[in-house]
């Protein structure tokens, strides 16, 4: 009897952690649309180190 009370307290545990997470990267998607200003270096040649 203990042993399925345990058990069941951990699957609702492990089931709210799920679904706040899920919760959280569902709020957290309008945050990651936005652009952020990005610095691109100029490609390098291999060899020699000059740019193209």
């Amino acid at each position: 009897m203990d042993q399925i009370v345990l058990n069941s307290t951990v699957v609702i545990l492990v089931a709210a952690a799920f679904l706040t997470t899920a919760v959280s990267a569902l709020r957290s998607g309008d945050r990651l649309r936005q652009r952020m200003p990005v610095k691109i270096r100029g490609q390098r040649d291999r060899d020699t180190g000059n740019r193209f």
